[in-house]
């Protein structure tokens, strides 16, 4: 993803499982960049926490946040929305993307 300066970008992606369709488990990545990105995870109106989080620092400034979820098959399969929220307070902005089942895109 490219980073324009002033901007704060984002990226929501269904990582594909490494375990066999009945691993029971689906897992989501979100990206944020920006020069002070924090991710916020929802499910419908509930905040979610995440697996992990890691952070990288780029040449220009720039900070590149990564952050996973795993939601439960049986979730997912319900079709409930998954939603990552990307602020970043120095640039004043905030963006969302969700995915569900249902939606068959992030």
């Amino acid at each position: 993803m490219v980073f324009f300066p002033g901007e704060l970008s984002m990226e929501l992606l269904l990582v594909p499982s490494e375990e066999s369709s009945g691993s029971g488990t689906q897992k989501l990545m979100c990206s944020g960049w920006g020069f002070n990105p924090k991710i916020k995870w929802l499910s419908g109106s509930e905040q979610r926490s995440a697996a992990d989080n890691e952070i990288r620092m780029g040449e220009d400034g720039h900070v590149a946040l990564t952050s996973h979820i795993t939601v439960t098959q049986q979730e997912w399969n319900e079709g409930k929305d998954f939603i990552c929220e990307v602020d970043d307070k120095d640039l004043q902005k905030t963006v969302r993307k969700s995915t569900s089942l249902c939606t068959g895109s992030l």
